[in-house]
């Protein structure tokens, strides 16, 4: 549904690739996608609402670096499809994931797969990033049981609308410290040797939610995560509904935004449809 993009970029020279892979497609109330009142309020808000917005993609990133190949996210599966999925969640976990949202995805669809189609085994990278643990970025790591697996410390602490229930058995990631600063972040980790990419703190949508963001020579890559469903959602100052917190989002915009000021951004959110096409054309931020 959604078109994969590739495209070839340098690193002091070096050639490296991104591929921007959507593991199918969801449906969410249209107030979880923006909302229009705060807190407790939102939340009343979606589950009341009635309307969905159109098929949106799940996309998944993935870096082939000098030094490895690394996948941001790891998508959805076709088990979400199955209508009996979600009832071993209890009662009100499986009436939030088929009555709040919608999924489309084909088995060919999942993250292995896409793998598989540009010659790169799931047992080959150099490690997986999940920017947090929401079900539409995590059961495709059912794909990585020998792959390193990096999730901000304080996501896995102090979770938001995870579901446990959902993990492999074996799932025990390796927990990143963020302690140093990045531009305009106060909290990130150098995930390279070059110091070319980092994991970034950026709250709101959940505590401990993360992006990723890539130094090239043709500007900065920030694999965005949830921050926001849309870019324009950056310049209105319009929120999801289901962000667990409206003062760290705010101030997440504000970061993205200065840092976007200072140094060439290329923003690419999990769940914006133009997102893949601003890959391929390098279409800043601001």
């Amino acid at each position: 549904m959604f078109e994969s993009k590739t495209v070839e970029l340098t690193i002091n020279r070096q050639k490296i690739k991104v591929h921007g892979f959507s593991t199918g497609a969801v449906k969410v109330k249209t107030k979880f996608l923006e909302a229009s009142k705060k807190g407790l309020f939102a939340q009343l808000d979606i589950i009341l609402n009635r309307a969905f917005t159109e098929w949106l993609p799940v996309w998944v990133w993935v870096i082939e670096h000098p030094e490895g190949i690394y996948v941001i996210d790891a998508g959805i599966t076709n088990n979400t499809t199955n209508p009996t999925y979600f009832k071993a969640l209890g009662f009100f976990s499986n009436w939030v994931n088929t009555t709040l949202f919608k999924f489309k995805v084909s088995r060919q669809e999942e993250i292995d797969k896409q793998l598989e189609s540009i010659n790169i085994s799931t047992n080959s990278i150099k490690a997986l990033i999940l920017t947090h643990l929401h079900i539409d970025h995590i059961l495709g790591i059912k794909h990585f049981s020998k792959a390193e697996i990096l999730v901000n410390r304080m996501e896995w602490n102090k979770p938001s609308g995870d579901v446990p229930k959902l993990y492999p058995q074996w799932f025990q990631p390796v927990l990143s410290d963020l302690d140093e600063k990045y531009g305009t972040f106060n909290n990130a980790r150098y995930l390279t040797k070059a110091k070319d990419l980092v994991l970034i703190h950026t709250p709101g949508h959940t505590h401990g939610h993360c992006s990723v963001l890539l130094n090239t020579d043709q500007g900065n890559i920030l694999f965005a995560g949830d921050i926001c469903y849309y870019q324009q959602q950056l310049f209105n100052d319009k929120y999801a509904g289901a962000n667990i917190s409206a003062g760290e989002i705010k101030d997440t915009y504000k970061r993205v935004l200065a840092f976007a000021a200072q140094s060439k951004l290329i923003f690419l959110p999990s769940h914006d449809k133009e997102a893949a096409m601003r890959l391929e054309a390098l279409s800043p931020l601001v």
